[in-house]
């Protein structure tokens, strides 16, 4: 973003201007997407889209910052430390996560399909800081019953083999069945987190 928006009205045009590239992207593709669409969209002039992001790059990344903002947000939501088994935890938040891809009318399927191009990495660390948070405080509330560690490594390795998993199978389709792939999906991760420290690899 070229400039932070101080009062009111700019955070407005700039909060517009983010929901205007989503929509756009949602009609007409990532490719045809152009900042004349998106300002006409928001109802602004091209020239004050400017004045706060430098081209479609800068705002299509202020979409992906606000999305995985909104993936962390529904994650909170959701009673997870409530729940004590491991795997039912897991597989809430697997299926949680294949709801979001397959939601918003087709927005983050044309950004999973164009994953390799985008700014991808800002919206996984912002979702593996999420991930870090939430798996702390329901590990500290299960100690006894998954006395884990290196916690931030395995976290790190959960997350970025799920996602990644997670955008192949939207991308390209339902080759495999998405029940079936939460299912393994999630004994694969509940395994590996739930991997005692004594029998853990070097």
């Amino acid at each position: 973003m070229r400039k932070q928006p101080q009062q009111k009205r700019s955070r407005e045009m700039v909060r517009a201007l983010v929901d205007a590239t989503g929509l756009c992207i949602q009609r007409h593709g990532l490719d045809d997407t152009t900042t004349a669409r998106i300002a006409e969209q928001a109802g602004v002039s091209v020239g004050s889209l400017y004045q706060y992001f430098g081209d479609k790059s800068a705002l299509i990344e202020a979409l992906m910052d606000r999305l995985a903002e909104d993936i962390a947000g529904g994650l909170r939501r959701l009673p997870l430390m409530a729940v004590n088994d491991l795997n039912e935890m897991v597989h809430r938040s697997i299926r949680f996560g294949f709801s979001v891809l397959r939601s918003r009318d087709g927005l983050y399927l044309e950004l999973v399909r164009n994953w390799h191009r985008l700014p991808t990495h800002r919206m996984v660390d912002l979702l593996q800081q999420h991930f870090m948070e939430l798996s702390r405080l329901y590990f500290l509330r299960h100690y006894r019953d998954y006395p884990i560690e290196n916690l931030e490594v395995r976290v790190f390795i959960v997350t970025n083999s799920v996602l990644f998993t997670m955008v192949r199978h939207v991308s390209q389709g339902d080759v495999i069945g998405e029940e079936a792939l939460a299912r393994e999906l999630t004994r694969m991760v509940a395994g590996y987190l739930a991997e005692p420290p004594e029998t853990a690899a070097p």
